[in-house]
């Protein structure tokens, strides 16, 4: 696994952890938005920024 999986499988826990155990609108809405970039991050795996050349 590399590094931006591991970085999304985190945010995805924090984002579970915090719909679980806060009931409240707004920390609902930042699990989702965290639950989707975790689970977004985790299934593509890498940047989706092109990478900079250097001539």
């Amino acid at each position: 696994m590399n590094k931006y999986r591991l970085i999304g499988i985190t945010i995805l826990i924090i984002g579970i952890f915090l719909i679980n155990t806060i009931d409240n609108d707004l920390s609902s809405f930042i699990s989702g938005i965290l639950i989707g970039i975790g689970g977004g991050m985790t299934i593509v795996g890498k940047r989706l920024s092109p990478k900079k050349k250097n001539n």
